[in-house]
């Protein structure tokens, strides 16, 4: 009995003070499924010691020796716990080792297959992780890619630590609500093995293959020039554009003024030429599909501009008046020549002013 005490209090007694009893070199070993793997045990003083092992295990050095190599040229034990120890098993230490396996696949599908997917509505994903181990020592994340490729982290999860280390199916789910923003996106998971510093690095990721997703939603119009009031001049042409996002592609119908009669209607656009004062009132463009409908409402005013009539006014005031000149300007011309130049008038005085002159001359050969 007071032998079994008194080992038992130096294995706590090395416990406590391994630096000073066993070192295993490398400390943790980070090994994948049927690969090599080794560690060294060293002492500061020559000992007996050996080790102990589902794989690769010695029995208990004859010879006091500082070091002992352990090797495995496969590690297949999942639940491996190498431990060196001296004489006695006065010392002990574990090897901490970790063996992994990387997922033989990785896919991400709804849990309930939506028929058809509507936005707003609730959905859920999954991303099914097949035989990787350790689980523990998983991250699994959800990607969201939009049309413009615009990429969004959604989620990321990693499951309990259990201490399962033999390899496991990981199933992770995550909740979705779509928006008409999502449509034509693309959904994936991936899965990194994070063994830590002493495991492959970068960590190992695997990612599923892409889903690509179909968002059904109500229309929404896209109105130009806009649903609000507006004016536009008489005799000109009104041209409505009604165009609306939605999937499935909506339908349009228009609700018309009844003085409305030169409308032409092409899906979302709406002409109407030669435009009347007649043809004020709302012009209303209803977008449809099986989720809903959605309208827009134009005001429209037809305006009379007065400018050209002004102007027309102006010119032909301008006109008038200048026949009126013309015409007073002629009649006055006429009459003003007509005085100056008649015969009749002029004739009779010349001659007595011949007769005048030629008495005179009469009279001075008189003298």
């Amino acid at each position: 009995m007071e032998i079994v005490i008194l080992v038992s209090l130096l294995s706590l007694y090395c416990d406590k003070t391994d630096a000073e009893c066993l070192v295993i070199s490398p400390a943790r070993l980070v090994v994948k499924y049927g690969d090599p793997a080794s560690s060294n045990c060293s002492s500061d003083t020559p000992v007996q010691m050996g080790w102990e092992a589902t794989q690769g295990g010695t029995d208990l050095t004859d010879k006091e020796v500082k070091s002992l190599n352990w090797r495995v040229d496969s590690v297949t034990d999942w639940n491996i716990k190498p431990i060196c120890y001296t004489e006695g098993g006065q010392c002990q230490k574990q090897l901490n080792i970790t063996v992994y396996k990387l997922p033989d696949s990785v896919s991400i599908s709804y849990r309930k297959y939506p028929d058809p997917m509507v936005e707003k509505h609730h959905y859920q994903l999954q991303c099914l992780v097949q035989n990787i181990a350790p689980i523990e020592r998983l991250r699994v994340t959800f990607y969201k890619v939009n049309t413009t490729g615009e990429q969004t982290e959604l989620d990321t999860q990693q499951k309990s630590k259990d201490n399962i280390k033999t390899p496991e199916n990981g199933i992770y789910t995550l909740d979705f609500t779509p928006s008409r923003d999502d449509d034509r996106a693309q959904l994936w998971c991936s899965a990194m093995l994070d063994l830590g510093p002493e495991g492959p690095q970068p960590p190992p990721v695997m990612e599923s293959d892409s889903l690509n997703i179909n968002v059904l939603y109500k229309p929404q119009i896209t109105m130009s020039p806009g649903c609000f009031s507006m004016s536009i001049t008489e005799g000109d042409t009104l041209s409505l554009n009604c165009s609306a996002n939605g999937n499935p592609a909506p339908s349009y119908d228009w609700l018309l003024p009844q003085a409305a009669p030169n409308a032409t209607e092409e899906r979302s656009v709406v002409t109407i030429t030669n435009m009347a004062k007649s043809h004020s009132g709302e012009y209303t463009c209803i977008a449809r599909n099986p989720l809903g409908n959605s309208t827009c409402t134009v005001n429209v005013e037809v305006t009379v501009d007065y400018l050209p009539i002004i102007a027309g006014l102006a010119a032909a005031a301008v006109v008038i008046l200048l026949v009126v000149s013309c015409f007073i300007y002629s009649s006055y011309y006429k009459h003003t020549r007509i005085g100056h130049y008649q015969l009749k008038d002029m004739l009779p005085r010349r001659h007595k002013n011949k007769q005048v002159v030629h008495h005179n001359r009469m009279d001075q050969s008189f003298m």
